[in-house]
This record gives C-alpha cells, structure tokens and sequence, in this order.
C-alpha cells in the first residue's frame, strides 16, 4: 500500500506538526496549508514543500517530488548578487559554477541549489482565498454580534420600561453626569449616559459589513 505524504519545510524554531498525510499531491492545498502554518509570531517560517510517496509495508520512500517553494529568485551560479556573496561567506556554502542557486529573503536571506524539479509557486490565488475565507469568517461574526448588541440594548431598554411601570425606581441604573450627583441619565449597557456610544458603535459595524460585503461582491464578479 502506498500512502501520499506532505512536508513543510519550516526554518524557524517555532515547533509543527510538518509531516502529514494526503489523499493526492494537491498543490493548491498545500499551498494554502503552508501560508496557513506561516506565522511570524510563533516563529514557524514556510519557505516551501514537497511531496513523497512512501511504501507502507516497507517505509521506504517511492516517489518524491522537487520543491515546492513560495517565494525565492532564482540566479545561476557564479551570477554576482552581493546576498549570495555574504550568504557564502557567512556559512562557507560552496555552489560549482552553472548550478542554478533560489535566494530567499523572507524571513532572512537563504540560498539554496534550485534543481530541475524544484518550482516557484504563485501564491497570489491562494492568498486571495485565504482572505476572502477571512472576510466570510468575520462577516458572519459581525452579523451575529449586531444581533446580539441591538437584543441586549432593547432587553435593557425594555427592564428600564418595566421598571418604571412597576414603580421601582430604586432598580434603575443611574449614573451621574457630573460632580453634583445631579444630572443623572440612564447608564444603559455601561454608556456612563452616553446613548449615542450605541448608535456609533451600531453604525461602524454595519458600515464594515457593508464594505466586506462589497470587498466578496466584486472578488466574485472578477472571478466570473
């Protein structure tokens, strides 16, 4: 039996599960899984991945493919480039003259052999996908955060009427406007009696959704 393996080929020290199993050698989704895993703040650094195919009953690797790299630009040995020049000198790298070399710049300068099968991948698709699935995510929330604030303001709109027509004035929420104890206005949802936080706040939410909602419209008209 044969099994489909992908490896992320991470260059920080953030720790990852690198190595996991796949149906197919789907490029598209290991791109997106790779730029998904990157992430500066834990020091996990993708510069790339390849596939293999391993032998189950034996564990001996069948099949590989080159490297699958998400950025890089590629220079054939002795080309001067100064990167190289110190990346050489600073890791007494040694490269024979007409080996094409891939310099990375992210997260620091890295120089590699850059062989036949290996390839530069286009991640601006992917990338796209991955934020439109961002800007889904966050659309749904924001639309369910709305509904709940507009519940929680009328519920506490409707215990202030409540309390009013049951004459119980002392289990209204006061708070003072000023130094004297006098004024005092409804602190409702802990506006210290300042109603109109409500209407920004319900205002700059629906306009985010009107925007994101815009951003999806036309990324799918583009995509038509």
């Amino acid at each position: 039996m044969t099994q489909s393996f992908v490896q992320y080929l991470n260059v920080g020290l953030g720790l990852i599960n690198n190595t996991e199993p796949v149906s197919e050698w789907n490029i598209d989704e290991a791109i997106e899984a790779a730029l998904t895993l990157d992430d500066s703040t834990m020091d996990v650094q993708i510069i790339g991945f390849r596939f293999y195919d391993i032998e189950t009953t034996t564990n001996n690797v069948i099949r590989r493919s080159g490297i699958y790299y998400l950025s890089g630009e590629i220079f054939t040995f002795p080309k001067v480039d100064q990167d190289i020049t110190n990346f050489m000198k600073n890791t007494n790298a040694d490269f024979p003259r007409g080996q094409q070399l891939i310099k990375i710049m992210k997260p620091y300068c890295l120089v590699y052999r850059y062989n036949d099968d290996d390839t530069i991948v286009d991640t601006a698709a992917v990338l796209a996908k991955i934020q439109g699935k961002k800007e889904q995510e966050r659309l749904i929330q924001l639309k369910q955060d709305i509904i709940q604030y507009k519940n929680d303001l009328l519920q506490e709109l409707k215990n202030v009427c409540d309390s009013i027509e049951n004459s119980s004035y002392h289990t209204i929420d006061l708070v003072e406007l000023d130094a004297t104890g006098y004024p005092k206005a409804l602190n409702i949802l802990n506006d210290n009696g300042d109603f109109g936080k409500h209407i920004e706040h319900l205002r700059n939410t629906r306009l985010e959704i009107l925007t994101i909602e815009k951003k999806l419209n036309n990324g799918a008209e583009e995509q038509a």
